[in-house]
């Protein structure tokens, strides 16, 4: 066994252990802040290697931009790496300045939203004065929450960052989701397979409070929720439905109520608009007063494919590129 080898097992198995621990019956959130706050007693370098990559990276270079016109894009909770490997490379070809946020995607959904309002402040005069954003699932979140939380808006915070003309949300959780109850297993999955692998990746990015704040009726929630939209910011939600095979089993799996009741195509879109993406249902995308967007497929799905050399394009990226042709 190569030495390479042996220490991508060594890793690997940290990491079962620390998550093991984490699953384990008590406080998770208290746990995990106790092994946060070893590893940065133990292993502050490697700590402050991992909090680098948090921050606005720009992801076009000079000679590909043609537009004058930058975009932002932010991921949601425990994404690996992936989700704008499809549309990013398609908004570079087309002359934009894509930039993207990276973040302790555990964290408070607040705290997130104040690290983009720092980086914005910061990247301002790179910037310039108006940005545009799309953001992935919790990623809307993170941008409401910045757009709207009087910490960021008083008036010298609002000259101190560029303006947001406008946030497009793929498939965001407006009104929270129940499966952010099972968080921990989507965080094995973000740290295990995001292709950059450290056995810290899972501690310093949040010690799996925005999970809390996903799950309906929240805090968090609410107190969002209850704030008015910005007035300088256009919304656009675009809300995922599951695809044709996907609908077609849940068909099938509603049969037997055809023998019961007439109604079944009434029930059966009842069901369909409560499940939505899979994972975010229609009612939960949707905020009042916002032009909402629908489009086939998972909540993956509608914005990247599984695999990289796949042909296919995800539906969400043509209405995107059509939506940025609007200008305000």
């Amino acid at each position: 066994m190569n030495k390479q080898c042996g220490k991508q097992r060594i890793t690997m198995f940290i990491t079962v252990i620390v998550m093991t621990l984490l699953l384990l019956p008590g406080n998770l959130v208290a746990k995990q802040t106790d092994i946060t706050r070893f590893a940065q007693q133990h292993f502050p370098e490697a700590y402050a290697e991992q909090q680098a990559k948090f921050g606005l990276k720009r992801q076009s270079d000079n000679s590909s931009v043609t537009k004058q016109r930058i975009i932002i894009l932010i991921h949601g909770l425990d994404d690996p790496g992936k989700v704008w490997m499809n549309l990013q490379p398609v908004l570079i070809k087309q002359g934009y300045d894509v930039w993207r946020f990276e973040y302790p995607d555990d964290q408070p959904i607040h705290d997130s939203a104040r690290l983009l309002y720092q980086q914005l402040a910061k990247q301002h005069s790179i910037l310039g004065e108006q940005v545009e954003i799309i953001a992935h699932s919790m990623g809307g979140l993170v941008s409401r929450e910045m757009l709207t939380h009087p910490e960021f808006n008083c008036e010298a915070c609002l000259q101190q960052r560029p303006g947001i003309d406008r946030l497009i949300m793929v498939g965001t959780p407006n009104h929270g989701s129940e499966l952010a109850r099972f968080r921990y297993f989507s965080e094995v999955r973000d740290q295990l397979f995001s292709g950059d692998f450290h056995w810290l990746g899972g501690i310093v990015d949040g010690n799996g409070e925005a999970g809390d704040d996903l799950v309906p009726g929240s805090r968090f929630l609410t107190q969002l929720n209850s704030r008015p939209h910005p007035t300088e910011t256009e919304y656009i939600v675009i809300a995922g439905m599951l695809a044709t095979k996907e609908l077609s089993e849940l068909t099938l799996q509603l049969e037997p109520l055809n023998k019961l009741n007439r109604k079944i195509q009434q029930i059966s879109e009842q069901v369909i608009q409560s499940v939505g993406d899979g994972l975010v249902s229609l009612e939960s995308a949707t905020l009042e007063g916002v032009k909402r967007y629908k489009v086939t497929g998972t909540h993956l799905s509608i914005i990247r494919n599984i695999f990289e050399q796949s042909e296919r394009m995800p539906p969400a990226i043509p209405l995107i590129q059509k939506l940025l042709m609007n200008i305000r």
